[in-house]
């Protein structure tokens, strides 16, 4: 990787556990100085996986010392512990990272990640960027708006906007709390198009850090057409355990479909017989998440994120 990587000063903050990857600590990275400064977090929730650090790592590829206006920091793997065990959480708490601001630095793992990302990785920031998307079993196409953050999550050529709920203890709506403007992209995750989505993320981040004064402004990619405002979001989840097959698959995320379409079924572990249907809600059903991939889901499991064009 060339471009900012290769100007990147990184700084270890140790959370005082190990793992199979050696010492946890939170890895912050910095380039350039002065002027405003943007914060860009990926990897909050484990299950959410690279891809994230792999748009930022595609983003300072493209940019060099001379079109900084300002600093850019990035925190690509914030949840180092969730993430090697490829679970929303950290094993050894089991607490939610994105509940957990501002944290506590005598707490729990979990805690103490809050508090270094609400102190050490906030600090003298003007704008926060973070990062979600689907992840090893979902894809995912939308984008929250925040208040204040508006501009900025039109910046990433998301398929929908939905207003974001109010959470005080997430990272963006701690940030919020301190003044500073936010927006929280869920685009992405495992399938085939994962390089296509990677991309897409980095020409987002790359608007958002121009509007910002960050980055020059001639470096901003051409504008993208605004997302399709959604509301009424309902997630649906198997009543049951079992064999989860896919009626509409990768190209199916970011679309809308009619209202009775068939999403996928869920069989019979054993006997492979129908136990329940998954059928688009509204007249038009916008496409927020979904299971791309055979799978074997309990009772529960979020399988799909759907929601009605706020113009229906």
């Amino acid at each position: 990787m060339t471009g900012l990587a290769k100007n990147m000063r990184w700084r270890g903050i140790p959370l005082g556990t190990t793992s199979a990857w050696g010492e946890s600590a939170v890895l912050l990275g910095e380039v350039g100085s002065g002027g405003p400064g943007v914060l860009i977090t990926a990897g909050i929730h484990g299950d959410e996986g690279p891809w994230g650090g792999w748009a930022i790592q595609k983003l300072l590829g493209r940019l060099d010392a001379d079109d900084l206006r300002g600093f850019i920091r990035v925190v690509p793997l914030a949840n180092p512990l969730a993430m090697q065990a490829d679970k929303r959480n950290a094993p050894v708490d089991q607490l939610d990272l994105n509940r957990a601001f501002p944290g506590d630095a005598n707490g729990s793992y979990t805690e103490r990640v809050a508090h270094i990302l609400a102190g050490e990785a906030l600090d003298g920031v003007d704008a926060v960027i973070d990062l979600h998307g689907g992840g090893s079993w979902c894809v995912n196409a939308f984008v929250f708006e925040m208040a204040g953050g508006e501009a900025l999550s039109r910046c990433f050529a998301a398929p929908f906007l939905i207003k974001a709920p109010d959470r005080a203890a997430s990272l963006t709506g701690y940030a919020r709390s301190l003044g500073k403007t936010v927006v929280a992209v869920e685009m992405g995750g495992r399938s085939q198009f994962e390089a296509l989505w990677a991309e897409r993320i980095a020409d987002g981040l790359l608007r958002a850090l121009c509007l910002a004064g960050v980055v020059d402004a001639k470096r901003a990619p051409a504008p993208c057409e605004p997302p399709l405002p959604v509301a009424d979001s309902l997630v649906l989840r198997p009543s049951q355990g079992g064999i989860f097959v896919p009626a509409r698959t990768a190209e199916a995320i970011g679309t809308t479909v009619a209202g009775g379409a068939l999403l996928g079924k869920l069989l019979h572990p054993a006997t492979y017989a129908l136990l329940e249907e998954f059928r688009a809600p509204y007249e038009r059903t916008a496409m927020l998440l979904l299971r791309p991939f055979m799978a074997q889901l309990e009772a529960g499991a979020m399988t799909y994120v759907l929601a009605r064009p706020a113009d229906n």
